[in-house]
């Protein structure tokens, strides 16, 4: 048995999660711990987490385009937050990372019409519906709770 792994992109939108995300959800998880006279440099995290300063700084743009997070050049330069957490979803952050994101795509450049428009009608609409639903979940995963958890779970480790 096989198992492929599709990912159709398009301009506007990321059909799936990419290591952008994740790597985004790692630099603000960084950076709300720190305050702005502190920066964090795509250098020292490139370093931390082993991954390339340049696809890192990709996502550093794309947040600071959001308006998420702010650059700081020069000597003691670098990145840090533009405000707190309150409020901001995994979606946000997702969408800010990503440039856009849509979990499932398929048949909306199926023509409904002709012998398979009944099937094809009912598939678009149970992919979108679970589209809808899923994005609506995400809204709901705050990135506050998220950071709260670490803290707490952290602290029950070296008690």
């Amino acid at each position: 048995m096989y198992y492929y792994k599709i990912a159709f992109t398009t301009e506007e939108k990321c059909i799936m999660f990419s290591s952008k995300t994740y790597l985004a959800l790692l630099i603000i998880l960084e950076l709300a711990g720190k305050d702005n006279s502190n920066p964090l440099t795509s250098r020292d995290l490139a370093r931390q987490y082993n991954v390339s300063k340049r696809y890192l700084e990709v996502v550093f743009n794309n947040l600071a385009k959001a308006g998420i997070i702010s650059s700081r050049r020069g000597i003691g330069g670098g990145y840090f937050m533009n405000g707190g957490l309150d409020g901001m979803s995994l979606l946000d952050l997702a969408t800010a990372a990503e440039g856009g994101i849509r979990l499932f795509s398929g048949g909306e450049y199926l023509s409904e019409k002709g012998d398979k428009a009944a099937v094809i009608k009912g598939v678009n609409s149970f992919w979108n519906s679970l589209d809808a639903r899923v994005m609506e979940n995400l809204k709901t995963q705050k990135l506050s709770d998220l950071i709260s958890d670490l803290d707490r779970n952290k602290q029950m480790y070296f008690i």
